[in-house]
């Protein structure tokens, strides 16, 4: 009985102090394979990165009917590359997700990858979001 209980204190004692790993994260790297890659920021203020959509050396701030058409004239509809900025709470990413996911599918795209941005214009290496 007692080597029972004191297996079992070792056992509980082995499994209390364990230590949980934190979720893997994700890095981008297919930018080479996407047909389009918009830095979103409202409906009414996103950057096409790729094709790079500019005036003059600067990249153009596009509404998002701009960027919709712009996704309509890519010939090739594989990847489609949507980088979100931080939004104040899950719901408000969701909806965000949702939108583009829905209207981006309703072009052909395959499939629609959202990423989280980061203070540069860089694409590959930015985290995927789920």
């Amino acid at each position: 009985m007692k080597v029972c209980a004191s297996l079992l204190f070792v056992l509980l004692l082995a499994t209390a102090c364990s230590t949980t790993r934190p979720p893997q994260v994700v890095r981008f790297t297919e930018q080479d394979k996407a047909s389009l890659i918009v830095r979103y920021y409202t409906d009414e203020t996103s950057y096409v990165l790729k094709p790079a959509t500019t005036e003059g050396p600067f990249l153009s701030i596009l509404k998002q009917d701009a960027v919709l058409d712009v996704a309509k004239q890519q010939p090739d509809r594989e990847l489609a590359v949507v980088i979100l900025i931080h939004y104040g709470c899950q719901n408000e990413i969701e909806a965000v997700r949702h939108k583009w996911t829905n209207l981006l599918t309703g072009l052909g795209y395959e499939r629609v990858v959202f990423l989280a941005a980061s203070g540069s214009m860089r694409v590959n290496g930015l985290p995927v979001l789920n």
